[in-house]
């Protein structure tokens, strides 16, 4: 989030870099910046004609540093080089161009290259950080964090939701931020001329997402209530196939069963995220929720998630009837 805020200041002061590695895994928040970038460029080349668009896989890096040095009759031009892989071990040698290039960058020329993961040790990466500039763009972790982007969002639509209704819409809607900048959109149109954006109006277009419907089914399980828990997975058939919604549940019973195990062995929700490789939000959520199901009751349901797809995948039945008859096993005692 604060890496498009550092990139609408450099276009806005006219300061942007010759040279950028973007990286991370929130390709949203990378296309966003993308659009800030690009704007800037825009304005002295309206037709677009000074960028270019390469792939890392086509091209080697003599060629995409020739075409960085290439001159552009419009004051600047924009090169970017998507799908980077120079972080591999016994590249060093063929990325010396860009050794080169960082030390003496063509200042008409900016030169961005976007990876999904870097390796700070990697000679490119020293080399680049020294001339250049390096963001990561990664979602947002914690709640307070989820809530400020969403706010920045809406701010910038002219809407408002106050705090309560701002945490249903995230939970409802799921932890994408991609996602959950089209459901504003949404929003934005179906509320018209009206500021305030109600949990009514979320209600009434938003749609669900499959992750916190699942985590509602496992509510009702911990409750042992048979009636919530078929009416949830019903509600969650609707929108998807009953193997999708399977392979969901044995997700969130072994993360399940890992925080019950981390929590007996004597460890904290603050262990999570690194033990069973989830964001902290995530970690929190499921941390809560292992706490009202018991190790007997998590173990019973994974065999019976086994037994389920095993019979799913050998035609033992109606798959919705298979899931049902799994959930009311679940509400029973261990």
């Amino acid at each position: 989030m604060r890496e498009i805020e550092r990139i609408k200041e450099s276009v806005a002061s006219g300061k942007v870099a010759t040279v950028y590695l973007w990286y991370g895994e929130d390709r949203f928040l990378i296309q966003e910046g993308l659009k800030v970038l690009k704007s800037f460029h825009f304005m002295t080349d309206p037709s677009g004609s000074g960028m270019e668009v390469v792939s890392a896989k086509d091209l080697s890096p003599a060629v995409i540093v020739e075409r960085a040095n290439t001159m552009s009759f419009f004051a600047n031009r924009l090169l970017i080089v998507e799908d980077v892989n120079y972080f591999q071990d016994g590249q060093s040698a063929d990325l010396e161009p860009f050794l080169d290039y960082f030390a003496n960058p063509n200042p008409r020329t900016c030169l961005l290259f976007i990876a999904e993961s870097v390796h700070r040790g990697r000679k490119f990466y020293k080399a680049l950080d020294k001339t250049g500039e390096i963001m990561e763009f990664s979602a947002p972790k914690r709640p307070q964090e989820w809530l400020a982007w969403v706010q920045s969002e809406l701010k910038v639509r002219g809407k408002s939701m106050n705090t309560q209704v701002a945490s249903q819409f995230i939970e409802w809607t799921g932890h994408h931020t991609g996602v959950l900048s089209q459901e504003l959109d949404k929003l934005v149109i179906f509320v018209g001329e009206r500021q305030k954006i109600t949990s009514e109006d979320i209600k009434a277009i938003t749609p669900q997402s499959i992750e916190t419907s699942i985590f509602d089914l496992l509510d009702a399980v911990a409750s042992r209530s048979s009636a919530k828990a078929l009416h949830a997975l019903r509600d969650v058939l609707r929108k998807e196939p009953a193997l999708k919604v399977l392979a969901l549940l044995v997700r969130q019973v072994r993360l399940l069963l890992g925080c019950d195990a981390l929590r007996r062995r004597g460890g904290n929700v603050a262990e999570a995220p690194s033990v069973l490789g989830i964001s902290p939000y995530e970690a929190q959520k499921i941390w809560q929720q292992s706490v009202r199901l018991s190790t007997g009751q998590l173990s019973k349901a994974l065999s019976e998630c086994l037994n389920t797809d095993l019979a799913m995948k050998t035609g033992g039945g109606d798959p919705g009837l298979l899931l049902e008859i799994m959930l009311i096993k679940f509400c029973e005692d261990p």
